[in-house]
């Protein structure tokens, strides 16, 4: 695999991983619009390890606070148990996948998810009262939120769109709808990777260490940009151009395979 496709693999996943449009559904159509095999399980570990350590990067601090809260007497626990709690149904949903070996690697069932999921964000940005912050989140809001992360299973859906999207119409500000989102992707993405892992260790794939080094090296510094681009535009505009992006990317997938 060339280093030019490693680079062009790691921009796709840490962009369309923190921009909500949906990297499963991207890494998934890139080969096969190009017409090449599929990159394989390590490749896509790798750059969800880069995309996990972007996101331990940028909020290092906020990860420092909750990681003390949990060993500090007194200190408020709150956002730790919301992760948590918010974790829990794609552990539970994403293991009976696993175990039952469901596979929805599908650029047809893209083009569905593409459109409705993006149809549902813009309602989201459009009528949400968007008045709260984490702190005003409930443990029955993180719950919901956490139950439709694990839609995200299927491409297209995009986690982070969809988390986005449920905290939004709980009542949460752009910007905090956000950061719940990417640092649930801490625990979300880092159970993903170990889930890959485990499926690597079934197959017969052949590793290339300096491609895996690069294309996490490679994707944690997209990702990094991708973070820092998102939290810099919710800050002026509207999350609206990617609920019309992912519309046209599922009719242009309509067009290209009918």
């Amino acid at each position: 695999m060339s280093v030019v496709y490693l680079i062009l693999l790691s921009l796709i996943q840490g962009v369309t991983e923190f921009l909500p449009i949906s990297s499963s559904a991207h890494l998934m159509i890139f080969p096969f619009l190009l017409k090449v095999s599929d990159q394989g399980i390590v490749v896509d570990i790798a750059a969800h390890i880069g995309s996990l350590f972007a996101v331990l990067f940028f909020y290092r601090n906020d990860i420092k606070n909750i990681i003390v809260s949990v060993f500090c007497k007194g200190a408020d626990k709150s956002l730790f148990f919301k992760l948590v709690i918010a974790t829990v149904p794609v552990v539970f949903v994403g293991g009976v996948f696993f175990f039952l070996d469901l596979d929805f690697r599908n650029p047809e069932i893209v083009i569905y998810t593409s459109i409705i999921f993006g149809i549902l964000f813009y309602l989201s940005d459009l009528f949400a009262r968007q008045n709260k912050t984490i702190a005003d989140l409930t443990f029955r809001d993180a719950f919901l939120i956490g139950v439709m992360q694990t839609l995200s299973i299927i491409p297209g859906v995009s986690r982070s769109g969809i988390t986005t999207t449920q905290g939004l119409f709980l009542g949460l500000k752009r910007e905090e709808a956000l950061r719940f989102s990417f640092l649930l992707s801490v625990p979300t993405v880092a159970l993903a990777g170990l889930a890959g892992i485990v499926d690597f260790a079934k197959s017969e794939e052949v590793v290339n260490v300096s491609s895996l080094v690069m294309t996490i090296l490679f994707s944690f510094v997209f990702s990094l940009l991708a973070i820092k681009f998102m939290m810099a535009w919710v800050k002026r505009a509207t999350f609206k151009v990617f609920a019309l992006y992912r519309v046209l990317l599922g009719i242009f997938l309509y067009l290209y395979l009918k």
